[in-house]
């Protein structure tokens, strides 16, 4: 009896399978999608997968499975790089939360030799807003109000792992502008902002943290206005969402999938994502429909309206803005090469004081603005100051806050700047005393630092028997190592100076020359530290 009661309910099922293929809504084979998502959207993703598969979608008579799992957008761009570290994240498609991780993924694919897949489409969308404690009252909020002085200090999600961090390094180097003040202005907005770690933990702390004590700036978090909602669906310290008056960018949530059947079945998924019921889902986990449309439940929480569409990144940006990052945070390593030939005894127009004496002070005063973590070494050049050689060490390249010799390395330097002097008969040996001090600097490179070769001169080489200024470019373009560089940066003062040849020496090194008015402009260049280090083009670095 239960034998064929048994047989029965399998006729039974085969009969409505048969059904079911007559009506054209079998599936006789599947398709499977596994799609990797980042947290911020993989809950959304997931739950959408499940009715997905309930329905049956076809692709070339194939029924699409979808199945997910979680990872963070940095790993699932190595992965579409091809990087063999992210082995374990390979998946057929991948949403990350913003198309800027394409461009870091674009790189790792250069130097892997992989074909890139293109973004089948986007499958949400939230804006970076500005995160400020409910009661604050800081006025209008932009991008250009967090350089210092402004009404607001800027914290950021750590760019270098956090899509939301890149798009405020963005928005920060857009606000800054174009023309001479821009690497400055940029350089002030990052010298005030501080980073925070973007996992949930350090987010939450970061929203705690969004409490003033006392006078001073509003503190203020750059986050995707998704954080603000999953803030208020915690129910952690009241917050809200402020537009930046100059504008933003969101994260778009681009699905990428190689091209093929599992870019086809990718596509009839994002189909469906963008139903209805897909952007219900999403507003479920606080992110608005694909272009940035309305999420009523999203917006009721953070009360930000509908956005405006915003011009996606250059090429090449977010590499760039994250390199200047990357540089803004390096300790500084520098040797400073000081003109003392005989022109240096000239007197500076205005002053009662000689380009020496003028020139010692300034650097003295640029060196109090750097920390005692900076490292720092002074030479003096002209002819014949040491034996044969027109340079000569005067305090080897240390951290100023290290002890020397019952001093700190910094009051060491300060006494050798106040006792350095001009040589009446010298000439300067300018280009034998570069060569030398960029070996130097180079020998004892620091990779956590920026090494720099910082020459100041008034005048030309004019060292007889010396290096001719086509064999030291010569040597220093063969000597020069990308992955260990060290930049000449030259500053040229006085009508006597030969501003080209500093410009293509520093050309050969990567770094920077000016032309200064006169040698009381040194410590502003000091002051612009920061700026020297993030600028490569040196039509565009600061000059005071």
């Amino acid at each position: 009896m239960v034998l064929v009661v048994g047989v029965a309910a399998l006729l039974v099922v085969a009969l409505l399978a048969g059904v079911r293929a007559l009506a054209g809504g079998g599936c006789g084979e599947r398709l499977a999608l596994n799609v990797a998502a980042d947290p911020a959207v993989a809950p959304a993703v997931t739950a959408l997968a499940g009715r997905f598969n309930d329905a049956d979608h076809e692709v070339d008579g194939r029924c699409v499975e979808v199945t997910t799992n979680t990872l963070p957008s940095s790993a699932m761009a190595l992965a579409l790089g091809g990087d063999r570290s992210a082995a374990q994240a390979r998946a057929d498609a991948y949403v990350l939360d913003s198309s800027l991780w394409l461009e870091i993924a674009g790189r790792t694919a250069e130097r892997t030799g992989t074909a890139l897949p293109r973004p089948v489409g986007s499958v949400a969308s939230s804006p970076v807003v500005f995160a400020v404690a409910r009661d604050a009252a800081p006025g209008a909020l932009s991008w250009r109000a967090m350089a210092p002085g402004g009404n607001a200090s800027l914290r950021l999600l750590a760019p270098e792992e956090n899509a939301a961090g890149m798009v405020s390094l963005l928005m920060a180097k857009q606000a800054a502008g174009t023309g001479d003040k821009a690497i400055a202005g940029f350089t002030g907005i990052l010298q005030s902002a501080q980073s925070v770690d973007g996992s949930a933990q350090g987010e939450a702390a970061a929203f705690d943290g969004l409490v003033r004590f006392g006078g001073g700036s509003t503190p203020v978090l750059a986050v995707p206005e998704q954080a603000v909602w999953r803030r208020a669906a915690a129910g952690g310290t009241p917050v809200r969402a402020v537009l930046p008056a100059d504008g933003t960018m969101s994260l778009d949530f681009p699905l990428v999938a190689a091209p093929g059947k599992k870019a086809d079945a990718a596509r009839r998924f994002l189909e469906d994502v963008r139903s209805r019921a897909g952007a219900d889902a999403l507003a479920k986990a606080g992110l608005r429909p694909a272009g940035g449309g309305a999420a009523k439940g999203v917006s009721a929480v953070t009360g930000v309206a509908a956005l405006p569409r915003t011009a996606p990144a250059s090429p090449g940006a977010v590499s760039e803005a994250l390199e200047m990052w990357r540089r803004m945070h390096l300790g500084t390593r520098m040797l400073t090469v000081i003109d003392v030939s005989g022109s240096m005894l000239e007197q500076v127009q205005g002053t009662q004081r000689s380009r020496m004496a003028v020139t010692t002070g300034e650097v003295e005063k640029g060196m109090s603005l750097l920390p005692d973590s900076a490292d720092m070494g002074l030479w003096a050049f002209s002819t014949g100051m040491d034996g044969s050689r027109p340079y000569k060490e005067l305090v080897p390249v240390g951290r100023l806050g290290a002890a020397d010799g019952g001093l700190t390395h910094r009051a060491a330097m300060q006494q050798a700047l106040g006792r350095m002097r001009a040589k009446p008969d010298g000439d300067t040996g300018l280009y034998d005393s570069v060569l030398a001090a960029y070996r130097n600097v180079k020998a004892g490179y620091r990779g956590d630092m920026i090494n720099i070769v910082l020459v100041l001169t008034d005048g030309r080489n004019d060292f007889a028997g010396g290096l001719s200024e086509q064999a030291l470019l010569s040597q220093l373009k063969a000597e020069y190592d990308a992955s260990r560089p060290v930049q000449v940066v030259g500053l040229g003062f006085g009508p006597g100076v030969d501003l080209g040849a500093l410009q293509r020496i520093a050309q050969a090194t990567g770094g920077a020359a000016y032309q200064i008015r006169d040698p009381r402009q040194i410590h502003e260049l000091f002051q612009q530290s920061a700026a020297l280090k993030i600028c490569d083009d040196p039509r565009q670095c600061p000059v005071g």
